[in-house]
């Protein structure tokens, strides 16, 4: 069975990481350690990203299949239209057919990209310093919230049901002090180390302080 709710142990072996080792943020990278060539603002001349992520590829499965089905339908139509004649049953002229077409295409396509959109940029960082929680709700509404590391009081995940243990994804969640706002990375892949290397770099900057 899954664990739920487990706190992670400290483990040197499993969240040490190697400061020789950088990684490259390429286009579908939703797990990396020491990453390059990202960066976010308000960030610090000395503060450099250590762990960066992002919700696993397998959520984008759902919308994927819906904007597919969705762009062949209008086939699916003009090949019953071609057998069984509905266009010229309807009356529609051919002008307001070609429109609605390219209208249904433009909503579909502005669908695709707003999911697109909303998996690439929701992301969470962490510094040796801080906790950046990057939201982006849609094309104009984004938020960023930052915790410093010595504020955070606990991290602990969950993953729970048969696909996310098969495809080792689940939730990170970061509780800070008082009535600063909580951070969550959701849906990420290996939750467990993710919460072990992020309550690694907790314990040694209470150490440093």
């Amino acid at each position: 069975m899954p664990d739920i709710f487990i706190k992670p142990q400290n483990s040197k072996k499993e969240t040490a990481l190697a400061p020789e080792l950088k990684n490259h943020v390429g286009m579908f990278s939703n797990f990396l350690t020491n990453p390059q060539g990202v960066s976010f603002v308000q960030q610090q001349p000395d503060e450099k990203i250590l762990l960066f992520l992002k919700r696993h590829l397998i959520v984008n499965v759902p919308w994927v299949i819906i904007t597919f089905i969705l762009l062949f339908a209008p086939l699916i139509i003009f090949i019953f239209e071609a057998t069984f004649q509905l266009f010229q049953t309807l009356n529609l002229p051919p002008r307001f057919i070609l429109v609605f077409t390219a209208f249904y295409y433009l909503i579909v396509f502005s669908y695709a990209f707003v999911n697109f959109i909303t998996w690439f940029y929701n992301v969470l960082l962490v510094t040796q310093k801080r906790v950046v929680d990057i939201d982006y709700h849609d094309i104009t509404i984004h938020n960023i919230a930052f915790t410093k590391l010595i504020n955070v009081q606990d991290v602990n995940y969950t993953q729970a049901g048969f696909i996310r243990s098969f495809f080792n994804y689940g939730d990170v969640f970061v509780q800070t002090a008082g009535t600063e706002t909580h951070f969550e990375g959701l849906s990420i892949p290996m939750p467990r180390r993710a919460a072990q290397i992020i309550g690694d770099l907790i314990g040694r900057r209470a150490h440093a302080a």
